[in-house]
């Protein structure tokens, strides 16, 4: 039964929800409806299945119209640079736990988070998969940022260094002559009349090709400035110049004033002081900017000590847990612990399988089954028939026609045929596939027909269907292919069937028929008296222990049929019925005695 939602376009939406298939009924609804997006609150708990994994995150179906997102990060607590691996662990239609994280009605989204913390269930991502956690990812990011910056402040103060050492202090463009002769007459007191005149100390600059050379200062208290001077060249080169550019003096004219040095001009020697004023400050924000970080230094060994302390708290806990007899495996790595301590166990392989079954992971609950077989001894026939069962169940349940007739093969390969024909059957007929139950039979009448365990389990498989003539034909077909010498238990077997499932009637008339035939056959009547006791009425049991008591049989076996009457007849008799069977028994002593 199902309940239609819409029918539109060819399409229709249907639901299996108990809630709709039977209104009247007081169960509890455990997965609230959610039809808009009023009815999602922050904080809550909701179940949905996952749509499709994109680049932004995985998207969630709250409803057929309402999907919410998942980021990456609240996916699970590890760092995962390959998004394929999400489309592993999240197959589309995989019903999930979220919480919601925050709900936005304008634009209609919807965040969820899928983190243990939040959800209370296990992580998706098994640890086996050794991924680094978001934490350890910080860490070493905010390392690689602290040692960035260094590098770059290292650099920064080799820069200024270099700029310090290379500075030179040159004379302003803007001085001009009449400046310099004005310093000149200043600095060595000499007459003006004595000086050269502004224009002979600028051909005097421009004949002269100076060489700079660097002097050392000679005090102690060196105050970083570094003076160039330039020197002439030699006398023999000036005196050639001289010779062949004479120079007239004009009468009156005083002698020029050579200087063999010049002088470097600043403008301010205030700039002195700023400068190395800059570089204190400088030096003092960067004493600063490292208190911080030695600073932060220590708080993060602190952290990584109380990181330290609740990681061994946690190992303990597990620890604890997984030494625990009586726990429950609740996650895929406990199962694969479990089965590497047994691995030759199919009820464990069985178990892991159903676990990845209750979240909807076939492909997984099949690669299981697929390990187990692998994992098994060969000499554990019966724990592989086991899991060759299960994987047949789970292929009729969740595969096709063609999978399930592919693991069928495999398994009458590695399997013994008759046992997985059987098992096949059972598994058709529990799943109400009634046809191909009925061809299977077909074909195992024909490829097992001396075995009577096929007639028996097909005649059981006929009367279940309400298909009694048809059993009464397929008797008449087991007597003729099976040997004489199973005559009897076949009949006994078929009336049995009739008795749970057919007609009392004709299982009785098959049990007189046999017990005619063969009546020493005490297996048949003890059969035939519990079958009675347990359908039939208080006289037919009499008249057949009335009957038993009378035959021509062995001692043994007369006292042991005089003793069940007894006791029956002190069950559901009276004192009269019990005095009965005690002269009876008498009677055949005494008779017995008498003849010997």
């Amino acid at each position: 039964r199902c309940y239609i939602l819409f029918n539109k376009n060819g399409k229709i939406q249907l639901s299996l929800r108990q809630s709709r298939l039977n209104p009247k009924s007081n169960s509890k609804v455990e997965d609230v409806e959610i039809t808009c997006i009023k009815d999602v609150k922050k904080g809550q708990l909701v179940r949905g299945y996952v749509k499709s994994v994109t680049q932004s995150g995985v998207f969630f179906g709250l409803s057929p119209s309402l999907h919410g997102r998942i980021l990456f990060h609240n996916v699970s607590p590890y760092f995962v640079q390959k998004h394929s691996l999400y489309e592993k662990y999240l197959p589309e239609g995989k019903l999930l736990t979220a919480k919601v994280l925050s709900v936005s009605e304008k634009g209609k989204h919807i965040e969820l988070s899928l983190l243990p913390e939040d959800t209370g269930m296990p992580c998706i991502l098994p640890e086996s998969l050794g991924l680094p956690r978001y934490d350890a990812e910080e860490e070493k990011r905010k390392a690689g940022d602290t040692e960035k910056r260094e590098e770059l402040k290292m650099k920064a103060k080799r820069r200024r260094g270099n700029s310090e050492s290379e500075q030179v202090w040159m004379a302003p463009p803007s001085l001009c002559c009449c400046t310099l002769d004005f310093v000149i007459r200043m600095a060595f007191k000499i007459h003006p009349s004595c000086c050269p005149s502004p224009s002979t100390h600028f051909l005097l600059l421009q004949e002269a090709k100076p060489k700079k050379r660097k002097i050392c200062p000679t005090d102690e208290n060196d105050s970083g400035i570094e003076v160039y001077y330039r020197e002439e060249e030699d006398d023999d080169q000036e005196e050639e110049a001289a010779e062949r550019k004479p120079k007239i003096k004009k009468p009156g004219e005083a002698p020029r004033l050579r200087v063999s040095m010049s002088f470097t001009w600043d403008e301010d020697m205030n700039a002195m002081d700023t400068a190395v004023l800059n570089q204190k400050e400088e030096s003092s924000e960067s004493e600063e900017e490292e208190d911080p970080q030695s600073k932060m230094k220590k708080q993060t060994k602190k952290e990584k000590e109380l990181e330290k302390q609740k990681k061994e708290k946690e190992l303990c806990k597990l620890e604890a847990a997984l030494m625990d007899p009586s726990r429950q495996p609740q996650s895929a790595d406990d199962f694969d612990r479990l089965v590497l301590s047994s691995p030759n166990s199919s009820i464990l392989w069985l178990q892991y399988m159903a676990f990845h079954l209750q979240a909807t992971e076939i492909e997984k609950a099949r690669a299981v089954a697929e390990r187990a077989l692998k994992t098994i001894c060969f000499r554990e026939e019966q724990e592989k028939l086991n899991v060759w069962v299960a994987l047949l169940n789970l292929e009729n349940m969740y595969g096709s026609e063609e999978t399930l007739m592919k693991v069928f093969e495999r398994a009458v390969q590695y399997n013994e045929p008759l046992k997985v024909f059987q098992h096949l059957c059972d598994i058709y007929a529990n799943s109400e596939k009634y046809k191909q139950a009925e061809e299977l039979y077909h074909t195992m009448l024909k490829r097992f027909r001396q075995e009577k365990s096929v007639w028996l389990k097909y005649a059981s498989f006929l009367l279940k269907q309400g298909q009694t003539e048809a059993t009464h034909r397929l008797l008449e077909r087991a007597l003729k292919a099976l040997a004489t010498k199973e005559h009897v238990d076949v009949i006994s077997r078929f009336a049995q069937l009739e008795f749970r499932f057919g007609d009392s009637e004709h299982a009785k008339a098959l049990f007189e028929s046999t017990l005619s035939s063969y009546p020493k056959r005490t297996d048949i009547w003890s059969i035939y008296m519990d079958i009675m006791i347990k359908h039939g009425s208080q006289k037919e049991v009499r008249d057949i222990f009335e009957r038993v008591i009378h035959l021509s049989l062995a001692p043994k076996k007369m006292k042991f049929f005089f003793k069940r009457y007894l006791d029956y007849e002190k069950k559901f008799g009276t004192t009269e019925s019990v005095l009965a069977v005690k002269r009876a028994a008498l009677e055949y002593v005494e008779t017995k005695s008498s003849l010997a």
